[in-house]
């Protein structure tokens, strides 16, 4: 019986040979077939958070192993032989006292592999999303919260406080029929982001008798034990009941691989006490089904570049780019649907913003907040050969891709005479970029057109028609810590004409932000008092920017 076992493994052997070679036809040689590694089934079935196994099935016709292992997996075999046949790989988790858990094992035979993602359920119970990373119910106590009590009214033990009969954290600095001012806090524990692909952040809450909900009731992130950040709720998501309700959905994409804390910040004044009660805090694994609040409110916001955006006859939209595995604000804009234009555009300039590691992209797009139907078709030259004039320059955003690419919406973009556009407007952006903004923590700039009085029109790339501005403009708020003035502002006004040899007199153009203020209807740098109080504001909106040595305008 011997040779017949030999001869077995000898077939076995020149059939695992075959099936690694394959025949040239043409000249008679034989040349490996490329290395393959199949895993079925492709999707597996998540592990009970009490521990346990699964099982799939591996095909390789090359020597194979598994990489990216976590210490709460083992992978049995990690590692075989090439072969014909299906090789049965158990996986087995240990128990799981926390989150939904995920890992992508990478399968590998040479230059071949294939990911499989393994998942295992969390211990929260029945009550909790299926995919929860973290979840308080509140519904008990306050699980693993705790309080920082910011100022607390006399007589009151704390703001925030658990009830039972409501089965949720409640805030409130009412009692004794009288309204106290009061901040208060409810921090979550550090939640560890490390290992998933997506997450996103929801909570539910009931409340009433505020001022203004969405300045005493906010949510903040915390992420590695840094300062916190405000996460706006959209107006239609604060309540005005006590129904609880669902308070939105914020995409964690920027904080996957990090530790993060979310704090529920109440705050109130004698005049108005509001109440606000919060449960069901999670954090889920996969990606938010809602779409990020895009909001330009200053107030909300508070970022120093924005005007007021209270004009009910604009629309207002705000781009962000990811780089280094960080969110930036990259534009905001106020867009005029009857011009076809944005008759504002309002964004940092800062170091970030400023490193040049791509190259200009050239992508002219519809902008993706308006589509094809409302928004400018920038696709080529207007009509009557007025050019694509930006608003932030391509120059501003070579810092990613993604970044520079989202200054060629068509929302960015507005017809410009070539002469002006290659001219005055060309000398005022470099000169911003290069001898204000290279020079200062961060430059905050507001570059916009006027469209009222204008009898001109052009037709964009699908025969829209749009207005020709009249005149450019651009305010700056200049910020150096330290410097001599820490805070510095200058306005620009170039009329929509070719300034031939004047084109190099920036000093001619500039103006005082007040006197901007006056020429657009704009009001500009809505959050400085608020930073540096009203009269310094004040102040600095009054200068005559060629009276400050920083700007340099000779």
């Amino acid at each position: 019986m011997k040779w017949i076992n030999w001869l077995v493994a000898i077939v076995a052997v020149s059939v695992l040979a075959v099936s690694c070679e394959q025949t040239n036809k043409d000249s008679g040689t034989t040349t490996p077939k490329p290395a393959k590694v199949e895993i079925s089934p492709s999707k597996p079935d998540q592990i009970s958070a009490n521990g346990g196994s699964i099982k799939i099935n591996l095909t390789a016709n090359r020597d194979w192993k598994v990489t990216g292992v976590p210490q709460w997996l083992t992978v049995s075999p990690d590692s075989g032989a090439s072969s014909l046949y299906k090789q049965e790989i158990v996986i087995t988790a240990e128990e799981n006292k926390g989150g939904v858990r995920e890992a992508v094992l990478k399968f590998t035979a040479e230059d071949a592999s294939k990911e499989v993602k393994i998942s295992q359920g969390h211990s929260f119970g029945a009550g909790a999303p299926e995919n929860a990373i973290f979840y308080e119910a509140l519904e008990a106590n306050m699980g693993s919260f705790t309080l920082n009590e910011v100022e607390v009214p006399q007589g009151l033990s704390a703001v925030w406080q658990h009830t039972t009969q409501y089965k949720c954290m409640k805030a409130t600095a009412y009692f004794n029929n009288t309204n106290y001012a009061s901040e208060s806090w409810l921090i979550s524990p550090e939640i560890d982001l490390a290992g998933y692909a997506d997450a996103y952040f929801t909570f539910e809450h009931a409340g009433q008798y505020f001022g203004d909900i969405t300045q005493e009731a906010t949510v903040w992130i915390s992420k590695d034990g840094g300062e916190w950040t405000q996460l706006l709720i959209d107006p239609d998501d604060y309540p005005a009941s006590w129904t609880f309700m669902s308070a939105g959905e914020w995409d964690l994409s920027a904080y996957i691989g990090s530790k993060v804390k979310f704090g529920f910040k109440y705050s109130s004044t004698a005049n108005k006490a509001g109440t606000w009660e919060v449960n069901k805090v999670a954090v889920i694994a996969g990606k938010s089904s809602r779409a990020p609040l895009e909001d330009v409110d200053p107030a909300k916001t508070q970022w120093m570049e924005l005007p007021a955006t209270d004009n009910s006859s604009y629309s207002y939209f705000s781009h962000r780019f990811k780089m280094d595995d960080k969110v930036y604000r990259n534009y905001s804009f106020a867009w005029s649907q009857k011009d076809l234009v944005s008759v504002w555009v309002a964004y940092p300039l800062s170091k970030p913003y400023l490193q040049k590691n791509v190259d200009r992209q050239d992508t002219w797009a519809y902008d993706p907040h308006l589509g094809k139907e409302l928004s400018s078709a920038p696709f080529s030259y207007y009509a009557d050969d007025y050019a694509r004039g930006h608003q932030l320059p391509s120059a501003d955003r070579l810092c990613c891709k993604e970044a520079n690419s989202q200054t060629f919406y068509g929302t960015n973009i507005a017809p410009q005479l070539n002469e002006h556009n290659e001219g005055i407007w060309s000398n005022l952006e470099n000169y911003v970029r290069t001898k204000v903004a290279a020079v200062s923590d961060t430059t905050y700039v507001v570059t916009g057109c006027v469209v009222e009085g204008s009898q001109e029109f052009t037709t964009d790339s699908d025969k829209k028609t749009m207005t020709v501005p009249v005149a450019f403009y651009k305010a700056l708020l200049r910020y150096q810590k330290g410097g001599d003035p820490e805070w510095a502002a200058a306005g620009f006004y170039t009329e929509h004409k070719n300034y031939g040899s004047a084109k190099n007199d920036l000093k001619a153009i500039s103006m005082s932000i007040d006197e901007l203020e006056t020429l657009t209807g704009h009001d500009f740098f809505v959050n400085l008092e608020g930073k540096i109080g009203k009269e310094a504001a004040a102040s600095i909106e009054a200068t005559d920017p060629s009276t400050v040595s920083i700007f340099n305008l000779k």
